[in-house]
């Protein structure tokens, strides 16, 4: 090593890295000694940072691997120490053979093995080895890994070579194991009841993903992006992996016990070799079920009537987990699984009269109790495995307290009760009531005696549920003479029990018809006030009137008219009479009713010679009568507006005394008098209301009046006259300012006019108000105001013609203006002209000024400013500018405004504008593409160079390729083409002015063709094996091309035949041999190409399985041991005693509950391709282990 002084400071100059030294900075100090024996010393801080080379497997030259002695590598197959190649300071890449030595810093905590040598912290210059560098094209690959399993740490390793003036590589490596946890929902359940389930989860400081699948971890990058693969051992027989995000375990737990469940944790290279990095074990706990189940019966009482009540008994689950029960008879098959529980019940204990329902598999019992007193049944259940065994859970029972029946109880629902055991009916017999027996839900024999003859004896079946029920029996009678009693008789017993029974005996009354009653008739339902009606009532039946009246069938009645108010309310007209014969007639005089509608009926009443029956009947329905006026009809005017201005339209009305007096209303004639009713002149009503008129009167007083004739009798009536005054009003404005300044006078002024003509104050009366018009004071048609504070008023005039009633409102003509003084302000000023003025030419400005309020009564004056003092008078100005102007860029004019006769109103506006001068610019023409491959569109655009310039009247003409095809030219500087070949394509453009000036710019655009297609295979096999039968992904990667260009078809061969729809990709089944896939795509552009791969797929080697068996005290446990060379295991296939077992798992377990003999148990193993291994009896027995597996 040499330390030497350089132009940039001083150097180590060496040939290697330093083997022992790190990147950073240190303390390098010097000593010298002369020969005299005199020293100096001196010290430098320098940094070591030599040349690195950089690692393609480690990000930022840092890289995890896994905490074990296994070297893996990643995703692409490279070691876990591979660096790009390895360049001398030259710029040559390193070759030939040279040692390689590793250093590893004393602050590691962690040993690493390095193409089999060990590294301890520490450790400096440790050779591993020779390298041929010119073998890996000059990079370096080594196998690394740690040497100590389970320990996670970093080791910082400094790696060099003997060769000269070679880099080094610095890299940082972290050891890692899984930071998982398992978990279940709880590690105690319930036999069969609760499903065990556990999980193996990934906790902080974790950094690999958890997969229950050998694939998945195969396939992952175990450096960058590991994948775990979680496997369960020892797991229980009734435990079952579950394919899920999460590894887990589940499955009901059939033996009660304690249970070792563990997981372990692997890594899978991609040689499928698999490697534990983590493993753990607990304890699940299953705890019996004991007497866990109940069951309750479905019943409303735990009552029951001996012998006669049916009892039907469903027994439903009251407590305990749900379980699927059925009962329990021979040749059930009913069984468990990890979806549902199922539970057998068995009857223990019955009564001898009870019994299961054989047609039914759920507890049901049927029959009858035939001894009184507490009668008891008796169950037991028991929980099915999955294997047929029975597990106790749980016994119960249930009783019924038996008593004796009642005596049935008879009773009457009659329609119409006249005392109890007296019942009234029509004569002509029909439906009278119901007979209703009420006892305990049995069987029952129930008669009907009806005048001592039975018509009706049968026995009725009890209901399907209740304790009690009712039974029912319509009870209709014959034809019988009226007034006379019918005896009737009813009995009941229960059929099992014929002793106990019970007997009713009742009368039925003969009475009228229910269709018997008054029938009222009249001359007319239409009559005055003023007359009598005659009315005729008679008894009949209403619905065979022309029958006539028959005392002996009918009854004697007595009969009344009555007024009809609502179906609860009716007023007697006249007193009851008796209606001997059927018939009775009444006169109701006049004045009865009052004018309107009423409704008329008549109340009869029977003459009954049995106390407890009376009866009272009105007509079928009430007459409607219209009665109306006779006499005069009463009425007033109403008017809208009778007084107003000339011409004046009124609207009168008639508003009759009584409403109901608009029926009678005949003819109605109104008349109107101008000479205060000597005269009257007939006027028309309103067209379809003879009620109203509407009316317009001419200046001037009037009277109207309305004369009424009732139409029946002729009477007439007329009203109260109304007055009418109608005058003339004047029309008018109010004019004058709405702003005044203050200390200003605002004049206002009436302009009024009548008929067309102005109004003169001597043929008016004016007065004004400054209060908005609650007060008035008398004036002319001209007034002033003035005010020195600021203020807001309303002023109103208001003006009438001299001849109008000075006490209507309606003559003054009312005119409103609002006033507000408002302090002394300039007026708004702007300016209107061009803000550019081309030298030496001239523009037009114009100064607007506008009040600083809106409508004032002010006068405005205005004047100009130039930019060299000079003042112009008047609102208009035209002006040039000078040389000095041009050179100066931009000037201001001032426009100034000013109210006149106010102070403190002058106010000015400025203006700058810019003045320039014409000058011809230089253009230039550019071009851009869509493509820069044929065909492409190419837009030119025509531009000024520097600042732009608007051009005077410019025309523009274009020379454009002859191979191009115009696309669009609506835009005179742009020309949009098509070019559709390769090639040069030349554009050419002109512009000039107004003014004869004129320029010509040239450009070509380049246009290339488009790159060849290029396409290549990616193909995915099913598995990694290439073994028959191979299902194969084939997509395509298509480079080049047209940027515009697509495909329009993608075809897919398989040995030159089409393999179905075609897409972005394509999947076939491949057999055994040698194929050839093939692509082949079409362009939109008309390109075609393709690409062609040849595959090669073995045959398939079966499985191969070994079965072993283990014997405990409760039965035998099956294990299978089964391998497959060239792919995975699928499935087991057991049979047992020569039948199919419905489990496909690695190891079945076969109870000693329901046997003693060794089964006979044969084992197919099956591998992802479906191929089945030789059958293989499991007839060995090996040595049982410390701990016995469960069994259920």
């Amino acid at each position: 090593m040499t330390l030497a002084n350089r132009a940039e400071g001083y150097k180590i100059i060496t040939d290697n890295p330093l083997p022992s030294s790190w990147v950073g900075d240190y303390k390098l100090s010097a000593t010298t000694r002369d020969g005299n024996g005199a020293s100096a010393t001196r010290e430098w801080t320098i940094t070591y940072a030599p040349a690195t080379v950089p690692v393609v497997t480690a990000a930022a030259n840092e890289i995890w691997i896994p905490g074990v002695q296994h070297s893996f590598r990643n995703g692409a197959r490279l070691n876990p120490l591979t660096t790009d190649a390895w360049k001398l300071p030259n710029g040559v890449t390193l070759g030939g053979t040279h040692e390689m030595r590793v250093s590893m810093h004393k602050d590691s905590n962690v040993s690493l093995v390095i193409a089999g040598v060990r590294i301890n912290p520490g450790d400096v210059g440790v050779p591993i080895g020779s390298y041929d560098f010119s073998t890996a094209s000059g990079k370096l690959s080594l196998p690394m890994m740690a040497a100590d399993d389970g320990r996670e740490g970093q080791a910082r390793l400094w790696i060099t070579t003997v060769a000269p003036n070679s880099p080094g590589v610095d890299l940082r490596v972290n050891t890692w194991v899984p930071h998982v946890a398992m978990k279940a929902e709880s590690w105690s359940v319930r036999q069969a009841f609760d499903m065990a389930k556990l999980k193996v989860e990934p906790v902080a400081g974790n950094r690999c993903e958890l997969t229950s699948s050998r694939s998945t971890a195969r396939s992952s990058d175990a450096l960058a992006a590991p994948k775990c693969l979680v496997e369960w051992e020892p797991l229980p027989t009734d435990l079952k992996p579950v394919t899920a995000l999460t590894p887990m375990a589940e499955g009901r737990m059939w033996v009660h016990g304690a249970y070792d469940v563990g997981y372990k944790i692997s890594l899978v290279d991609p040689n499928d070799v698999q490697v534990r990095v983590a493993s753990g074990t607990a304890t699940l706990t299953v705890t019996p079920i004991g007497n866990l189940l109940a069951y309750q019966p479905q019943r409303s009482s735990d009552r029951a009537y001996r012998l006669v009540q049916p009892l039907d008994v469903m027994l439903k689950q009251s407590a305990g987990p749900a379980c699927d029960t059925y009962w329990s008879y021979e040749g059930a098959e009913y069984r468990s699984s990890d979806a549902v529980v199922r539970c057998a019940l068995t009857w223990t204990a019955l009564p001898n009269t009870l019994s299961q329902d054989q047609y039914w598999v759920r507890p049901y019992l049927k029959g009858a109790l035939e001894q009184a007193g507490t009668q008891e049944v008796r169950w037991k259940v028991d929980v099915i495995t999955p294997l047929g065994s029975k597990i106790p859970a749980g016994e119960g029972s249930f009783a019924y307290n038996v008593i004796e029946p009642p005596v049935p109880a008879i009773t009457e629902d009659m329609l119409t009760v006249l005392k109890d055991g007296l019942y009234a009916v029509s004569r002509d017999g029909g439906y009278a009531g119901n007979s209703v027996i009420k006892g305990a839900n049995a069987v029952y024999r129930v008669s009907v005696v009806r005048g001592g003859e039975v018509i009706e004896d049968g026995e009725f079946d009890a209901s399907p549920w209740g304790e009690t029920r009712e039974i029912q029996r319509r009870l209709n009678a014959v034809e019988a003479e009226l007034w006379s009693r019918t005896p009737w008789t009813v009995k009941a017993r229960y059929s099992q029990m014929p002793d106990n029974k019970s007997e009713r005996t009742f009368e039925l009354l003969a009475v009228p018809n229910a269709n018997i009653k008054p029938v009222v008739t009249v001359p007319t339902t239409f009559m005055l006030d003023t007359q009598d009606l005659p009315v005729a009532v008679g008894i009949r039946d209403v619905y065979k009137q022309e029958a006539g009246y028959n005392a002996e069938t009918m009854g004697v009645w007595e009969v009344r008219l009555v007024k009809y108010i609502d179906y609860q309310t009716t007023e007697p007209l006249t007193e009851f009479v008796s209606a001997d014969n059927g018939d009775v007639s009444f006169t109701l005089p006049e004045g009865t009713f009052d004018t309107g509608y009423v409704r008329l009926t008549a109340e009869a009443r029977v003459k009954s010679p049995v106390p407890e029956y009376s009866r009272t009947e009105f007509a079928i329905r009430p007459l409607n009568l219209t009665v109306v006026k006779g006499g005069a009809i009463g009425a007033g005017l109403t008017a809208r507006r009778i007084t107003g201005e000339a011409p004046l339209t009124s609207i009168f009305s008639l508003a009759l005394d009584h409403r109901l007096d608009a029926t009678a209303l005949g003819t109605v004639t109104w008349q109107v008098s101008a000479d205060g009713g000597s005269t009257w002149s007939v006027v028309p009503p309103m067209r379809n209301n003879k009620m109203r008129l509407s009316y317009t009167f001419p200046k001037g007083e009037y009277d109207v009046r309305a004369v009424l004739q009732n139409k029946f009798s002729g009477a007439e009536h007329t009203t109260d006259p109304i007055h009418v005054i109608a005058y003339d009003v004047p029309q008018g404005k109010l004019d004058g300012p709405e702003h005044v300044f203050l200390g200003g006078n605002g004049h206002y002024k009436l302009l009024l006019t009548h008929k067309g003509e102005p109004v003169t104050d001597e043929q008016v009366s004016v007065e004004w108000s400054l209060d908005a018009g609650k007060s008035f004071t008398p004036g002319k048609l001209e007034f002033n105001v003035t005010r020195n504070e600021p203020e807001r008023m309303v002023l109103v005039a208001r003006a009438r013609m001299l001849d109008a009633p000075a006490d209507d409102p309606f003559a003054w003509r009312e005119l409103r203006r609002r006033v507000n003084f408002v302090p002394v302000r300039p007026p708004m000023i702007r300016i209107v002209g061009p803000a550019r003025v081309e030298y030496p030419q001239t523009g037009t400005f114009r100064g607007v000024m506008g009040l600083p309020y809106r409508n004032m009564d002010v006068e405005l004056r205005g004047w100009w400013t130039l930019p060299d003092g000079t003042r112009v008078d008047g609102p208009l100005l035209t002006w040039g500018p000078t040389s000095e102007n041009l050179a100066a860029d931009t000037v201001t004019l001032t426009y100034h405004a000013e109210i006149v006769g106010f102070d403190g109103t002058l106010g000015s506006e400025d203006k700058r504008v810019r003045v320039w001068e014409y000058v011809w610019p230089e253009f230039s023409l550019e071009p851009t593409r869509s493509s820069q491959y044929a065909p492409a569109d190419v837009t030119v655009r025509l531009r000024q160079i520097g600042r732009p310039m608007q051009l005077d009247n410019p025309t523009y003409s274009w020379t454009l390729p002859p191979a191009a095809t115009l696309l669009e030219d609506a835009n005179q500087t742009m020309r949009v083409v098509r070019t559709e070949t390769p090639g040069a394509y030349p554009f050419s453009a002109s512009v000039s002015d107004a003014r004869g000036n004129s320029s010509t710019v040239t450009t070509t655009v380049n246009m290339l063709a488009a790159p060849n297609y290029n396409m290549t295979l990616a193909v995915s096999p099913s598995n990694p094996y290439y073994r028959a039968p191979l299902d194969l992904t084939l997509k395509p990667s298509i480079t080049g091309g047209h940027p515009s260009d697509r495909i329009t078809s993608l075809a897919y061969y398989l040995n030159g035949a089409p393999t179905g729809p075609a897409g972005s990709y394509s999947k076939m089944s491949l057999g055994e041999g040698t194929h050839t896939v093939e692509a082949r795509a079409k362009t939109l552009m008309g390109w075609s190409f393709g690409a062609t791969q040849t595959v090669t797929v073995v045959a398939n080697t079966p499985p191969r399985c070994t079965a072993t068996m283990r014997e405990w005290t409760s039965g035998w446990i099956y294990y299978a041991d089964c391998r497959d060379d060239d792919g995975r295991i699928v499935g087991y296939r057991w049979t047992l005693d020569g039948e199919p077992v419905s489990f496909n798992s690695n190891r079945i377990s076969v109870s000693k509950l329901s046997r003693s003999d060794t089964p006979l148990v044969t084992l197919r193993g099956v591998d992802d391709s479906g191929a089945e291994s030789p059958e293989v009896t499991a007839g060995a027995e090996v040595e049982p282990p410390e701990v016995p597996p469960t069994t259920p």
